[in-house]
């Protein structure tokens, strides 16, 4: 396999294709910026970028870059802010620690041990720690683990790259970091450009407003949320300027809809946060939410090429390609060579090709072919590799959980091919043609399969063996998105070579 830089792999996922990415210097800048962008020597030199410019550009609908661009970059990097600004994002989310000699950083958490190389409290350590650490994001790819790694970034290094370029939500996450969090941000003149973060129970948020800032308050939990609650902290916002934010998500998938329709009702713009995937913008757009703080600004905001070839021997995340969790290393796959692998053990394990759609000709004809190859077989051999397809949005998709309507094309670890069709709210899939037995894989063997689909007939081929086809007349569906995974609990399931014609 050719080794390829960072950077290079990143250009060939679509991050910087089209104009160049300078990783070293955290830049990204592609055919896609905002309008106001523009490249000099290599630099993102949007000037003049202010909360009121952007409210008269952004239109009804608009995203915001949660952490910079957290399900593609290393979370609050400088390369993550920078990437998510220059693929068109106009307004970053910002969280800021403070180490315990008063030096500002940007990081969610107040500890360093879930996103760097480093452990212990950040206001219990002095910043020389920070000369020999690094930002840690397994879930990401190996890419990420190639030197030089993104650091943790003082919140001085990052307000010179991007003040007065793009709007900055910015939030202290200890009380005490406050104060020296915004005579920074006055020193360099970027009050214009500020929208301060805050707890919707926070103190700060009536002394932000008094000082004249816009106010992004949050609500963090769905436990946190209701309706006296929403009513309590939208009283002592101004509809014209400040925003209310919800989490995406609760207990039982999307937070309860008639909270967010609540929140809504106020006047004051509301905004859903973290979010990944489109359908979840879609979700909340069609609730009257008017702000997506997401993860991965290009794939949301439909910036992203859309792709026509897998890209994992490059060893990094697609924006759009996401599995289960995308922030958690949980559901994290493995790359080996140009190989992905899926091998959490306990859950089902799949993952959303988002960079491949929608489809441009889902409703036509196409055709997917790929390999796939069990290192390490399940215990029981009825278990399966899948091809979902069909499906109208890129919500995730697992065997028999009833959510979403599409087809799934299987090879049972006995050799059986099989094709189905699922439907909303059934958990039975409906067979559409018998199955026919193949010779049962072993482990380490590479399988080759194809998929064609055209406006009435769907065909799954194994086609390393003769007479590997099932076929059948079904239109029922022709949506553009796809997944691959695996039924089972245990094992481990490798693809490569994954292509749309």
């Amino acid at each position: 396999m050719v080794k390829l830089t960072r950077r290079a792999a990143l250009e060939t996922l679509g991050y910087g294709a089209a104009a160049g990415v300078g990783l070293g210097a955290g830049l990204l800048i592609d055919g896609s910026s905002a309008a106001a962008a523009k490249t000099t020597s290599g630099a993102l030199t949007v000037t003049n970028a202010t909360v009121s410019s952007w409210v008269k550009t952004r239109g009804s609908r608009y995203y915001i870059g949660h952490r910079g661009s957290g399900d593609v970059y290393p979370e609050h990097s400088l390369e993550g802010y920078r990437a998510a600004a220059a693929a068109g994002a106009q307004c970053l989310e910002v969280s800021v620690e403070m180490t315990s000699d008063g030096q500002l950083i940007c990081m969610h958490d107040a500890t360093y041990d879930r996103t760097t190389t480093a452990k212990g409290v950040a206001a219990g350590l002095p910043a020389a720690v920070l000369r020999g650490v690094r930002l840690s994001a397994p879930q990401l790819g190996p890419a990420w683990a190639v030197e030089p790694r993104p650091g943790v970034p003082f919140l001085s290094d990052v307000l010179d790259a991007l003040g007065g370029k793009v709007v900055l939500c910015i939030e202290a996450k200890q009380d005490a970091a406050y104060p020296s969090m915004m005579a920074m941000i006055e020193a360099r003149g970027l009050k214009a450009s500020v929208v301060v973060k805050a707890f919707y129970s926070s103190g700060r948020i009536p002394q932000a407003r008094a000082s004249g800032y816009p106010v992004f308050a949050y609500f963090g939990a769905e436990n946190d949320l209701s309706t006296a609650r929403i009513n309590t902290l939208a009283s002592q916002l101004d509809p014209s300027n400040d925003y209310i934010i919800l989490p995406n998500s609760g207990k039982n998938g999307y937070i309860d809809s008639g909270l967010v329709r609540d929140a809504v009702a106020t006047g004051v713009p509301v905004w859903v946060y973290a979010s990944h995937r489109r359908v979840d913008a879609q979700h909340f757009f069609a609730l009257g939410c008017t702000g997506i703080v997401g993860s991965s600004y290009q794939y949301l905001a439909t910036t992203a090429p859309v792709a026509s070839t897998d890209a994992w021997s490059f060893g990094a995340i697609s924006p759009g390609e996401m599995t289960r969790d995308p922030a958690s290393a949980t559901y994290a796959p493995n790359w080996s060579n140009n190989e992905i692998h899926l091998g959490a053990q306990g859950p089902q394990h799949f993952l959303t090709l988002g960079q491949l759609g929608p489809l441009a000709k889902a409703g036509a004809a196409y055709t997917i072919k790929f390999e796939a190859s069990w290192p390490a077989l399940p215990s029981a051999l009825t278990e399966n590799m899948t091809l979902a397809f069909g499906h109208a949005d890129d919500a995730y998709y697992q065997h028999r959980s009833g959510l979403g309507g599409g087809y799934h094309a299987l090879l049972r670890a006995d050799g059986r091919l099989e094709l189905f069709r699922h439907d909303d709210e059934r958990t039975d899939g409906t067979s559409l043609a018998a199955s026919v037995q193949s010779p049962a894989p072993t482990p380490g063997q590479w399988l080759k399969f194809q998929l064609e689909v055209t406006p009435t007939r769907i065909t799954w081929s194994r086609t390393d063996v003769a007479g590997a086809t099932v076929s059948a007349t079904d239109h029922t569906y022709r949506g553009g998105y796809l997944h691959i995974g695996r039924s089972s609990t245990d094992g481990v399931l490798a693809f490569r070579s994954l292509s749309v014609n």
